[in-house]
């Protein structure tokens, strides 16, 4: 009878088991055709998706944590609120999905393509997205700290407000696309947070970073011709060798600030904290410096041709040589 008994037992958690595993074995073995279904309430988790069609699928809530979508269709799909910390995007076409909310800690999103996708209250710490589509994308509030974006293009992308500290941004594409009218349009990043982010050789071209925290960012090289940089905090930033030409710096505290090298042509910093900025080797002509504020700055070297600093305070002797 007790032979029987743990015989039933058996059967039954053998049975508890099988039932419990066969979605992850279906999913895997199957077509992988989702196109267009209700899937919510599924688990996906580990599952393996690979180059699954899953384009406008409603995946609102789904728990997709370390599952393999690489190279999946995912486009126009519902996934606000989705759980996918670690999930594999490699390659995927994320093309107009609906990513709201979602937890997307560290998941892997290289090359993978998220187009006009909306983002807005995302979490995306840690994710790596090198070499991703992201124009015109929405990412309002997001937060991506310590996110990689190198090479990744985000014309016309909605940053404001998003969280960027630590974020490797090198060569990234923000700018304007170089067609006169035709193409995307700068991204917008107003109050954007960029503290300590490395912007390297990034296109930043006609970007609107009015009011951005960008203290200890490096821009090395950047291109920030005509940003839009007013009211922003850039204390102990590095913008050696970018180009900074007719970009909009009104009462910018650019304390610390290295701007060795770069060229400020036609700049406007007016009511800027320059105090301790180092200008060696910068190009300064036609850059207009009234009321701001030069206490320990250093222009050693550097072409200050027609130059105004009607007002300024702590005015360096280099300057005043100037006619």
């Amino acid at each position: 009878m007790m032979l029987s008994l743990n015989r039933n037992l058996v059967v039954a958690f053998a049975f508890a088991l099988v039932t419990t595993l066969v979605p992850t074995l279906v999913i895997a073995a199957e077509e992988k055709k989702f196109s267009g279904e209700d899937l919510r309430g599924k688990n996906f988790t580990n599952a393996d998706l690979r180059g699954a069609d899953l384009s406008g699928a409603n995946l609102v809530g789904v728990d997709l944590t370390g599952a393999n979508l690489s190279g999946a269709d995912l486009r126009q799909s519902y996934m606000r609120a989705v759980r996918a910390r670690g999930t594999n995007f490699t390659g995927a076409n994320l093309g107009q999905s609906d990513l709201t909310r979602a937890d997307l800690r560290g998941a892997n999103f290289t090359r993978a393509n998220l187009t006009l996708a909306v983002l807005d209250s995302a979490r995306l710490d840690d994710a790596d997205l090198k070499g991703a589509l992201l124009a015109g994308a929405h990412l309002k509030k997001a937060s991506l700290t310590n996110v990689s974006l190198e090479n990744a293009k985000l014309q016309d992308a909605n940053l404001s407000q998003a969280f960027l500290g630590g974020a490797n941004l090198k060569g990234a594409d923000l700018g304007a696309a170089q067609l006169g009218f035709i193409g995307p349009a700068p991204a917008r990043m107003r109050g954007v947070d960029l503290s300590n982010a490395d912007l390297s050789g990034a296109n930043l071209k006609g970007v609107d970073l009015s009011e951005a925290n960008m203290d200890g960012a490096l821009f090395r090289g950047a291109k920030l011709g005509g940003v839009n940089l007013q009211w922003a905090h850039a204390r102990g930033a590095d913008f050696s060798g970018a180009n900074l030409a007719w970009v909009l710096a009104y009462g910018v505290d650019f304390r610390q600030a290295s701007f060795k090298g770069a060229n400020l042509v036609s700049a406007q910093m007016v009511g800027a904290d320059l105090k301790d900025a180092d200008f060696r080797d910068a190009s300064l002509t036609q850059t207009n410096f009234n009321q701001a504020d030069f206490k320990g700055a250093n222009f050693k070297n550097a072409s200050i041709d027609d130059i105004l600093f009607q007002a300024a305070r702590n005015v360096p002797g280099e300057l005043q040589k100037d006619p």
